[in-house]
């Protein structure tokens, strides 16, 4: 999956005071949206997320973890975009620096496209199946 550094710390705001729309989830778990459904958007599938670049930094990877029962939003949640396809994310590992500074992305330590590529990973646009290997290096990196 793949995002912008907005709408990611807006949810991580959410995740980590547990406030707002994150409130009615159990802890631990990390909200995402999505434009529209995909057949890899199922309860139980491995995530990686992705953060474009921005001001901050070249992007990169920034949380792994598991997809809960994806729903729909009824509500507009994230700052930017319509996202009304809301993923829920069991949460199993932020990238190194996320949770211990949650509003300087400047100081956070993601997997970046460069790293992905030598991992023979190529960024697309979209929902993507990555090959349990790979996913697994680049957990152990983060």
């Amino acid at each position: 999956m793949k995002g912008g550094v907005a709408n990611f710390l807006h949810s991580l705001r959410d995740y980590v005071e547990r406030r707002s729309l994150a409130a009615r989830f159990p802890p631990g778990v990390f909200l995402w949206g999505a434009r529209s459904r995909s057949s890899l958007y199922v309860e139980g599938v491995k995530v990686l997320l992705y953060l474009s670049k921005s001001e901050y930094g070249p992007g990169g990877v920034v949380l792994f973890g598991t997809l809960e029962r994806p729903v729909e939003l009824r509500e507009r949640y994230w700052p930017e975009g319509e996202w009304p396809i809301l993923l829920p994310i069991r949460v199993v590992k932020f990238a190194r620096g996320v949770l211990e500074n949650p509003d300087n992305p400047r100081a956070w330590k993601l997997v970046t496209r460069e790293i992905l590529a030598q991992l023979g990973l190529k960024v697309l646009p979209g929902p993507q199946k990555i090959d349990d290997k790979v996913v697994e290096e680049i957990v152990k990196l983060m």
